[in-house]
């Protein structure tokens, strides 16, 4: 299986047997970034979702993590060292921690994603939307907005908290008023404190509105999926980074189920590996580097188990 052969070749170039962390890049020692460890996370929760054989190393790689969290958050990189925090590292980490508990059954993972996405509701301005980071509150991003509803809701699914789902339901409304392309619903990235728009569109912004606006029944999450096709899938490939389009493909899938096009997409991807056992770095491009990034590797690992879970379920 695909997905198999490249979580084997992560184990075997990017693991740091020390820490039971994973590098930031093939045969680095630096562990990864928080965001890629939030990422590898979720492709270690995919593949123990589809064979319990993984569950140990989810189990190590889980428990591992928690050397991220400085007492309030999770940080950039484990300490000791000075602080430094991202709004949307910490609900990256909650919407990967309630899987973890989801998958293992153990009541600690749901704590610690219950506090990541604490963390990540103190970056909510007075005016509405979530910063990006801690130290530099300069802009709302969409890349924390979405992460922090769609957190509310996986979290809420476990405690019963009605408070969740409406703080979700006014990130989201914020996010639309501000960051939503009234021409095609898909979304900007971000918007600074004096209301400078950068309107680059990633991939991942809108996959992760679709989710959000999904699970609040919010049927405007069609018109941001159709477009998202339209932008992002051509010629069988998905046109973007791999750490952003793993993201927008799984809530394709969630919303459509393990349609051809998908399977295409990810096959795609697989024949331009590397003789490493690597996959692109782009999901569009051929073009494989000597140290790839865990982001991409990971990502790639979490879309294929996406899929084939789908795959069994129909």
């Amino acid at each position: 299986m695909w997905a198999t052969e490249v979580l084997e070749a992560i184990r075997r170039d990017y693991f740091l047997p020390e820490s039971r962390l994973y590098s930031e890049a093939a045969g680095a020692d630096q562990p990864s970034f928080n965001w890629g460890a939030g990422v590898m996370l979720s492709a270690l929760n995919a593949a123990a979702s589809f064979d319990d054989r993984h569950k140990v190393r989810l189990r190590e790689y889980a428990d591992a993590t928690r050397a991220y969290w400085n007492g309030h958050g999770y940080d950039v990189l484990p300490g000791p060292k000075p602080s430094d925090l991202y709004y949307d590292d910490n609900a990256w980490m909650a919407l990967a921690l309630v899987e973890t508990f989801e998958v293992l059954g153990e009541q600690k993972y749901l704590d610690w994603a219950k506090e990541a996405l604490a963390f990540s509701l103190k970056g909510e301005a007075t005016s509405g939307g979530i910063f990006w980071r801690e130290s530099d509150k300069a802009s709302r991003n969409a890349c924390s907005c979405g992460p922090t509803a769609a957190a509310c809701l996986a979290v809420s699914r476990h405690t019963g908290s009605d408070m969740l789902p409406a703080k979700a339901r006014e990130i989201v409304e914020w996010t639309r008023r501000h960051l939503e392309d009234p021409a095609d619903g898909l979304y900007w990235d971000s918007v600074t404190n004096e209301g400078n728009l950068d309107a680059t569109k990633w991939s991942y912004n809108s996959g992760l509105m679709i989710r959000a606006r999904r699970g609040l029944g919010d049927e405007g999450w069609r018109r941001t999926f159709d477009s998202s096709k339209t932008r992002w899938m051509r010629e069988g490939r998905i046109q973007d980074l791999g750490r952003f389009a793993h993201l927008l493909l799984e809530s394709w899938i969630e919303a459509e189920g393990p349609r051809p096009e998908f399977v295409e997409a990810l096959a795609n991807v697989w024949a331009a590996r590397s003789s490493q056992g690597f996959v692109p770095p782009h999901w569009g491009k051929d073009e494989v580097p000597m140290n790839p990034e865990l982001l991409d590797q990971a990502g790639f690992v979490r879309a294929c188990f996406v899929l084939a879970i789908q795959q069994r379920k129909h």
